[in-house]
């Protein structure tokens, strides 16, 4: 074989693989999306109910009365810090593992909502005074993630597709519950 046969047959290689990664995922090369905190403060501990922060600060979050504190997931979201927001949110750093071969991001790490992570790992944890008991069952029963199954982004501390669509229902009974609250206080 002479190296003109050889230089056809890398080149074909190469975009043989390109063309694949395209068709499959749009893009010709695996993606990156990493997403970054705004002043992120360290996390030195956790409770029952309270954040304690690098500064000596003690940080509850909106809508929770109970953390999942011993939780890997939540441990994993608060490892790089956490980015608290005026209203009181606060928010961590996770990596999302893809759902789908078709997926041009292999490698993605987003910002999650504490509060919403929170609800979706102990959803008994949430306040009952703000949101309804029977939406905290329906949570507990159909939206809750369930570190009991094995799964191997589980056993890492990344987060899954299933898991970000849990956390978005919980987010929006926190909405639905501010909304009321407010129509009842006019």
């Amino acid at each position: 074989m002479n190296s003109k046969h050889v230089q056809r047959l890398i080149v074909l290689a190469i975009l043989t693989v390109g063309g694949s990664l395209t068709l499959l995922t749009g893009s010709p090369i695996p993606l990156w999306h990493i997403e970054t905190l705004n002043d992120p403060v360290a996390v030195v501990s956790t409770t029952k109910t309270h954040l304690i922060l690098d500064n000596g600060q003690r940080m509850t979050l909106p809508f929770i009365t109970e953390l999942p504190y011993d939780s890997p997931l939540f441990q994993a979201a608060i490892l790089e810090g956490i980015e608290i927001n005026d209203d009181g949110s606060a928010f961590g750093l996770m990596w999302l593992d893809r759902s789908c071969g078709n997926d041009p991001f292999v490698w993605n790490k987003v910002r999650v909502n504490l509060g919403d992570l929170a609800g979706a790992l102990n959803p008994n944890g949430i306040d009952k005074s703000i949101v309804h008991p029977d939406a905290i069952a329906y949570l507990e029963e159909c939206k809750r993630i369930d570190l009991t199954q094995t799964i191997r982004s589980h056993q890492k501390g990344h987060l899954t597709m299933w898991d970000r669509i849990n956390m978005s229902a919980v987010r929006e009974q926190f909405e639905h519950s501010a909304l009321l609250a407010e129509a009842d206080s006019h």
